[in-house]
């Protein structure tokens, strides 16, 4: 089952509609001869994938679910023994917009030339979930600068007020064809398998949550270049249970949050990657991290949501300690 690109995606639960939304989509490409479809224990039909594309799609089920970290990994490693050249992650409820592979194909090739195969990957764009570009903020505040703790930044606080304005508001505007990040989703991602031979794996412990983050984030660390483009659009199927539009400031997503699973994995990891990868200065991040967890305090009080505090309280403690692995109050 060898292919110049190989499609990764990872599924639980029933979400076959979501699936084969995906596979239908993907198949339209020529250059995307096969799918690998990991099932952390999910109760769908999954061999109807089979009988609408023989030949074409390999499922690997896992006894249970283990998070999307390990998910990932077995689809990565079987990824590469197919012998492809490129591998694609896809989150099993992502489509590409028409002509989108091409372009990110192409996009990627271009940079390639410029840094090398094992140093380059691209990301396709969801408007869900890079709100910030959509909606024209400058590019030096899209993602959260270096020492910042859950994305809270002193030196940003400045222009989150300013842009609350009815002047400071953002204003779309023409976005560059690239914009590099320093981290981002599985849900997109397009490399060629040199670049995840050198970057490895993603971390197994880490379960749930920000595994996509440390993982992505290793391109740059080791000295390579992940590119964001804005014109090769991905569709969410499924709204995110995090996205901005939810709320309106990250203190509200952790609290108000329904699920208690998901807010205990998304801070425990935040907290992990914040203290452990992310530090740049140790004064400004202790800084950072005090006036994040004065605000957090306040938010909780205004929402009667003292509970919530305690676990994300807890949640951040393991993280910072590195009581990392899958929770037995949390099981997946």
């Amino acid at each position: 089952m060898t292919a110049s690109t190989v499609l990764v995606t990872l599924t639980y639960g029933d979400r076959l509609e979501y699936l084969e939304e995906l596979l239908a989509r993907a198949f339209r490409e020529k250059d995307i001869a096969c799918a690998i479809v990991v099932s952390n224990a999910s109760v769908a039909e999954l061999d109807q994938l089979f009988m609408l594309w023989p030949n074409r799609v390999q499922v690997i089920e896992l006894d249970s679910n283990t998070g999307s970290a390990n998910g990932y990994c077995v689809g990565i490693e079987a990824a590469l023994k197919t012998g492809c050249e490129y591998i694609w992650l896809m989150d099993d409820d992502n489509a590409p917009a028409p002509g989108s592979f091409p372009l990110l194909k192409q996009r990627l090739l271009e940079c390639v030339q410029h840094h090398g195969a094992d140093r380059t990957a691209v990301l396709g764009f969801r408007p869900e979930h890079q709100a910030d570009v959509v909606a024209g903020v400058p590019s030096r505040f899209i993602t959260p600068p270096r020492s910042s703790y859950f994305g809270f930044h002193v030196h940003q606080l400045p222009y989150k007020l300013w842009r609350r304005t009815p002047w400071g508001r953002p204003r779309p505007r023409p976005v560059a064809p690239l914009l590099e990040l320093p981290f981002a989703y599985y849900g997109g991602l397009l490399a060629h398998r040199q670049l995840i031979e050198r970057i490895g794996l993603p971390r197994r412990e880490l379960v749930l949550y920000a595994d996509d983050t440390e993982y992505t984030f290793r391109i740059n660390a080791t000295g390579g270049h992940l590119y964001l483009v804005p014109e090769a659009g991905l569709d969410d199927l499924e709204h995110s249970w995090n996205i901005k539009e939810r709320t309106s400031n990250i203190y509200e997503t952790y609290l108000l949050g329904s699920s208690d699973l998901r807010a205990y994995y998304a801070a425990r990891n935040q907290a992990w990657f914040d203290k452990n990868l992310w530090v740049r200065s140790p004064l400004m991040y202790r800084f950072n991290r005090w006036v994040f967890l004065r605000l957090l305090h306040f938010f909780a009080r205004r929402h009667g949501r003292e509970g919530r505090l305690e676990l994300l309280l807890r949640a951040i403690r393991d993280g910072e300690s590195g009581a990392l692995g899958m929770s037995r109050a949390y099981p997946l």
